[in-house]
């Protein structure tokens, strides 16, 4: 009956014992000691502003996102669209019921781009998973969602050097970014020649001063192209040489520029089914405080075996034109395009309700918020003698 009392007296003093030791043994703490966090310098601020400054530099996120309410009235099995040409509206099979309204995820691009060394090195990657899983021209694989992945090299005043999968040097319009297009949907001439992506070596440069004096700055870009498309394997031994010059007047808003294009396109085996192509173009844009126009002529070729070719057994040779005025008050901007496209001008004329020129009026109101970031758009589409469509497009670019 001891030992229950004995061991809780035991516990009890050696607690006490340590207790007292340890009031006894604790140093006295220095009167000048606070238990309170540094306080934060000007420089430890600066600091870790470089530091994100130099996250932000060599890494940095984009995002496009577009969403689209479409209302036509194409009817099934509309004929006279240019052969291959993303269609302004689903366009139903023969015997289907129309399609008046659609709701359509337009583009979802991520991007995540960098400077490296000074702005001596740059990189990108851009990648779009609501970009079409179909081909859209001879060539190209069924996986176009990765768009860009390229580097640059600019150790040179005006020599850029840049290797990669990229827009090469075309078009204006085809040229210009997604976010940054003037409607809805680009002019025909833009889908049938430019607003292409391949693998290509190009030496580039912008804002060369001219000599004796003159207020004009040049611009320039010359590549070899893969030549096979989009994401696609290299399918023969021919490279295909780009380029455009450009011409800038700065005191007047005015830009004379021209682009051209020349490859070979090996779609088969056989001899038949290979075929050259080529395309030059000539393009402007003027701009005066609120106000822009612009416009291109494109003409060349189109292989055989390329869909945008309307021609079953041989090349096509289409030509086309656009003409573009906006202007903007504050944040609205009003924007009307005339835009005519003949996909072959030696064939026979078999476009359905006599538009053989795919001729096409569109009608735009853009409202721009967030210091632009932000642009809902209307659009609205006259494919003369064929059928009218109204887009309705939100847009986020930051």
């Amino acid at each position: 009956m001891r030992k229950p009392i004995v061991f809780p007296a035991l516990l009890a003093g050696l607690l006490f014992v340590s207790a007292n030791l340890w009031a006894v043994e604790r140093p006295k703490e220095d009167p000048d000691y606070k238990d309170e966090p540094t306080a934060v310098t000007a420089t430890d601020l600066e600091i870790l502003s470089n530091k994100i400054n130099d996250l932000a530099k060599f890494g940095k996120v984009n995002v496009l996102l577009k969403a689209q309410y479409i209302n036509g009235d194409v009817a099934p099995g509309t004929p006279g669209l240019p052969k291959g040409f993303a269609h302004p509206v689903p366009t139903p099979a023969a015997g289907a019921s129309k399609y008046n309204d659609v709701f359509l995820g337009r583009t979802a691009e991520i991007s995540f781009a960098g400077d490296l060394n000074d702005k001596k090195i740059a990189y990108r990657f851009q990648w779009d998973p609501l970009a079409s899983a179909s081909p859209g021209k001879a060539g190209v694989s069924a996986n176009d969602q990765i768009k860009d992945y390229w580097i640059r090299l600019s150790y040179l005043n005006f020599v850029d050097v840049q290797a990669g999968q990229f827009k090469y040097p075309q078009g204006l319009e085809g040229r210009t970014s997604s976010g940054e297009i003037d409607f809805v949907n680009v002019a025909n001439l833009t889908t049938a020649f430019a607003n292409r992506r391949d693998l290509a070596l190009q030496v580039s440069g912008s804002k060369i001063p001219l000599p004796g004096g003159l207020p004009w700055t040049f611009e320039y870009a010359v590549a070899l192209v893969k030549g096979s498309g989009q994401n696609a394997a290299e399918n023969n031994d021919h490279k295909d040489p780009a380029g455009r010059v450009g011409l800038t007047l700065t005191d007047l808003g005015l830009y004379l520029g021209a682009s051209a294009y020349s490859g070979f396109q090996n779609t088969s085996a056989t001899f038949a089914n290979r075929g050259y192509r080529d395309d030059l173009g000539y393009e402007f844009r003027y701009t005066l405080d609120k106000f822009k126009l612009q416009g291109e002529f494109i003409q060349g070729h189109q292989e055989i075996g390329n869909n945008f070719n309307p021609v079953a057994a041989g090349r096509s040779l289409p030509q086309g034109f656009y003409v573009t005025a906006q202007y903007r008050y504050e944040d609205l901007r009003l924007g009307v395009r005339a835009e005519s496209y003949d996909s072959n001008v030696l064939g026979v004329k078999t476009v359905g309700g006599g538009n053989w020129n795919n001729d096409t009026l569109t009608v735009g109101l853009d409202w721009f918020q967030a210091k632009d970031k932000f642009r809902l758009t209307l659009n609205w589409e006259n494919h003369l003698r064929q059928y009218e469509v109204l887009f309705g497009q939100a847009q986020v670019n930051i």
